[in-house]
């Protein structure tokens, strides 16, 4: 398991923790990115920070990847293919909590891909469990449509008379 909180200057307390426990209860190993957390694991492995590649790298061996609603690390953890625990950061911002809740985006995120959103922290050891007891790699179709849209496009006369747009380039066009 691998579980990272981001990178606010105040970590994640409740997910570090909630991680932990779920660790203990469920007899298992890991490694936490606490970042800026009070509390230090106790049943996982950890650092405050950890460089993006390594991180990366620890994220593409890990059984799941457990974390907070962040797009950085989300997309990091689709990419590597990984089950998805997430558990939301929730109120307003304030100087504690750097984003808005994250809980709408997670459901919408979670109706969209098979991403297991745990909405609050006494649940996270349930969610897990379900996680593990499922497929070890899931591929998220993140594709996108807009090399196709750009490619029509330029195929179009509407292409061959747009202007080159660079700022103070010149022209390519003769």
């Amino acid at each position: 398991m691998l579980v990272a909180v981001g990178t606010f200057v105040h970590g994640f307390d409740e997910l570090v923790e909630a991680a932990d426990r779920a660790a203990s209860d469920l007899g298992i190993g890991g490694f936490a990115q606490i970042g800026g957390s009070r509390i230090r694991p106790r049943h996982l492995e950890w650092a405050r920070f950890l460089p993006p590649a390594e991180l990366r790298s620890r994220m593409a061996r890990a059984r799941v990847v457990v974390c907070h609603g962040g797009v950085g690390i989300l997309g990091d953890a689709m990419r590597a293919g990984r089950p998805i625990v997430a558990l939301p950061r929730r109120g307003p911002t304030t100087f504690d909590n750097p984003s808005d809740d994250q809980l709408a985006f997670l459901r919408r995120l979670a109706e969209c891909y098979p991403i297991r959103l745990c909405e609050r922290p006494e649940g996270l050891c349930a969610a897990i469990e379900r996680a593990l007891a499922g497929p070890m790699t899931i591929v998220y179709p993140l594709g996108s449509d807009v090399p196709e849209i750009v490619a029509q496009f330029l195929a179009t006369d509407h292409a061959r008379d747009a202007p080159l747009v660079g700022a103070g380039r010149p022209s390519r066009r003769t």
